[in-house]
């Protein structure tokens, strides 16, 4: 049983992602993205064991560095886990695993909303790197 923590703003994609992965049989942990409880939460779990993180992205251009703060904080709390970022912002038509990925710090992105077998395809991908 794989350990994934998802880390998403809207309370409703955060259950349905949730579900999606216990029906698979993963353990799975939620938090609400960036909110100061969250933020106490998510230094709370340093050190938490995870074997993949879904991180809700900040507007990946937002020159206000929230992208980069909430990638950061993830990897110091969870720095084993493998990072799939979600988002409004990102194309389809950049593929989960392209130089933007890279270039964010992500292993793998998916476009928000996504579908279920996107979803439980990049956790396999994940969990099989």
């Amino acid at each position: 049983m794989s350990k994934i923590m998802v880390i998403e703003e809207d309370s409703a994609m955060r259950v349905l992602i949730s579900e999606w992965l216990a029906g698979e049989g993963h353990d799975v942990r939620s938090l609400p993205r960036h909110d100061a409880a969250s933020r106490h939460n998510l230094h709370h779990t340093h050190g938490a064991a995870a074997d993949v993180v879904i991180l809700d992205l900040p507007h990946p251009r937002s020159r206000s560095g929230e992208t980069a703060r909430a990638l950061q904080a993830v990897h110091a709390a969870f720095p084993q886990a493998s990072v799939i970022g979600i988002s409004t912002q990102l194309a389809r038509s950049l593929g989960r695993d392209s130089d933007v990925a890279r270039t964010l710090g992500v292993n793998q992105l998916l476009p928000k909303p996504c579908t279920r077998d996107e979803l439980l395809g990049a956790v396999a991908a994940a969990l099989a790197a």
